[in-house]
């Protein structure tokens, strides 16, 4: 079970407004951390209490992370086909490059920066994440962090590229980095959708019906923060279960009857292996769609 640091107290939170974001401040807000949240993304940020920040901008990253301890970097276009290929590539990958480096620079204790599921091949099958090309290759499950890397797209190329520089930065530096691979992050009140993936199994084979509560995110981010942990280490964070209302066995007979199911799977259990997750920060998904959706 990992340690606990309790060394890093000031957390520069970025990305702030967006889903992860607000979770991430409030949980670490409400554990006794003091939160500085910056985004670019916010019109009044004085009367949102946010530092607005364009992090593609050296300077302004350097600036953010002055006077705090560690940060948690959820700052990236968040998805594919949100913008031009090139720009997710280079916006993103100049982002983290900038925290990596600044957070280096000025002797952080800790980086906690969200990676993403789409490293390890996703959309398997064929799935809402298009560029040209083959959709990645499911080769078993449950997926684990070995399935990697499988980029097919450039947002999750731009992932890629940044667990490299983490990698090195953290070599160079000493300081220990925690990316995040987080599912497909759902609020509470978006669970009132899931009913309508149940008729057709291949609706979200994409990332074998993969999903995480918003609230286990912000846990996710605070375990990174205090697990015991060097260099540079690269989690799952899904949930137990998966967004599907049948055994995950026989969703994998159906539509993926040719990959080997090469571990244990609880009747409902996800297929995104979230074991060494729990080995390495302690993360323990504890919140489910079944526990706040009542079907009849």
């Amino acid at each position: 079970m990992p340690m606990t640091s309790s060394a890093a107290r000031r957390i520069c939170v970025t990305g702030a407004t967006g889903k992860a974001g607000r979770a991430a401040v409030a949980h670490l807000r409400e554990r006794g951390y003091e939160v500085l949240a910056t985004d670019v993304a916010v019109s009044d940020a004085r009367a949102q209490g946010i530092l607005k920040a364009d992090l593609t901008d050296y300077g302004q990253a350097t600036e953010v992370l002055r006077g705090t301890d560690a940060v948690v970097h959820l700052a990236n276009i968040p998805a594919p086909g949100l913008a031009a290929p090139a720009v997710t590539f280079n916006d993103n990958v100049t982002m983290n490059f900038n925290i990596f480096h600044a957070a280096a620079a000025l002797g952080l204790s800790r980086v906690v920066w969200a990676s993403s599921e789409t490293t390890l091949g996703l959309p398997f099958g064929d799935g809402p994440e298009h560029t040209p090309g083959a959709p990645g290759e499911l080769r078993y499950a449950p997926v684990d962090e070995d399935h990697f890397p499988y980029p097919s797209t450039t947002y999750a190329l731009s992932k890629v590229a940044s667990e490299t520089i983490a990698e090195q930065v953290s070599r160079w530096s000493g300081i220990p980095f925690v990316g995040l691979r987080i599912s497909n992050i759902m609020d509470p009140g978006e669970y009132q959708r899931f009913p309508g993936f149940w008729a057709d199994a291949h609706a979200r084979k994409w990332n074998v019906w993969g999903y995480v509560d918003v609230r286990d995110v912000a846990a996710a981010c605070r375990l990174g923060l205090e697990a015991a942990v060097t260099g540079s280490q690269n989690v799952i964070i899904a949930a137990a279960d998966t967004v599907m209302n049948r055994p995950s066995r026989d969703l994998m007979a159906e539509v993926f009857p040719d990959v080997p199911l090469t571990g244990e799977v609880a009747e409902y259990g996800t297929l995104l292996s979230v074991d060494r997750a729990k080995q390495v920060i302690g993360y323990e998904p504890r919140h489910s769609w079944r526990d706040e959706l009542k079907v009849n």
